[in-house]
């Protein structure tokens, strides 16, 4: 009885303190790289200790340079999980509809491209377009991130913002053209392999009332990244419970026959 209460307790203190810990890291934000008209772009930072470049995809609110705040991470793929992104909840029918200044839209019914990890997808096409030397405020990023806001745009959040005057339309249409093309089944493998490069940081902090990720830092992604180790608690716990259930394996052998 002593043993089992030992391990008992030992996987329960292992448990907590993992799953506290597995999806929340500290997100410290640098200085921004090529700030753009009225912000987002790019800035240097570091997750978990891991130095990052960070790229904004969200135009409701705001993240400072520099500051330090708690993240939960969530790595792209064709499933992925999204609960702890801001947009992860939104409904394929919760999305405003991408419209270009000569009239044509995409995705305004619900179904295939209207869902959130279809607006992730583009988003991080997008990113991966970006002009990223320091310094950089060339019109092609404003540009850039103009089209990843007006992909990012619940209806909720009302009207997207447009500070750099210039048309996000001939990059909409790259992104939708490059998500139909890769949302085959004979591209799913290529899919995947790009989709792995990105990892969305989201603020730990948000609550959802309405579906959309409310209060916390501006949502980023984060292209082409280091794996993120986890927090180190968890490794001195394993160690911890290791060690417990040497010592009780012995107790329960008795003295050693001579």
């Amino acid at each position: 009885m002593i043993i089992k209460s030992i391990l008992g307790a030992g996987c329960a203190l292992l448990f907590f303190g993992l799953g506290a810990n597995a999806s929340t890291v500290p997100l410290n934000v640098i200085s921004y790289n090529f700030p753009l008209a009225g912000g987002g772009g790019g800035a240097s930072a570091t997750l978990n200790g891991v130095p990052v470049e960070i790229f904004c995809d969200d135009f409701a609110n705001d993240l400072n340079a520099p500051s330090s705040q708690p993240a939960d991470v969530t790595t792209l793929s064709s499933n992925a999980n999204l609960s702890d992104t801001r947009f992860g909840s939104i409904s394929s029918n919760g999305w405003t509809t991408i419209t270009l200044s000569d009239g044509d839209s995409f995705f305004n019914n619900p179904g295939s491209g209207s869902t959130a990890l279809a607006r992730y997808e583009m988003a991080a096409y997008l990113v991966s377009l970006y002009n990223r030397g320091p310094g950089n405020n060339t019109s092609n990023n404003n540009e850039i991130q103009e089209a990843i806001w007006t992909i990012m745009d619940p209806k909720a959040e009302g009207a997207v913002i447009d500070p750099s005057g210039l048309s996000p339309d001939s990059y909409l249409e790259q992104a939708v053209s490059w998500y139909v093309s890769m949302n085959t089944a004979g591209n799913q493998a290529a899919l995947n392999s790009f989709l792995s490069q990105f990892e969305i940081v989201s603020s730990a902090d948000m609550t959802y009332p309405n579906g959309v990720g409310v209060g916390g830092f501006q949502e980023q992604i984060v292209m082409n990244p280091v794996v993120t180790p986890e927090p180190r608690g968890g490794v001195w716990l394993l160690l911890s419970l290791l060690v417990v259930g040497f010592l009780a394996m012995r107790r329960s052998r008795g003295p050693t026959d001579r």
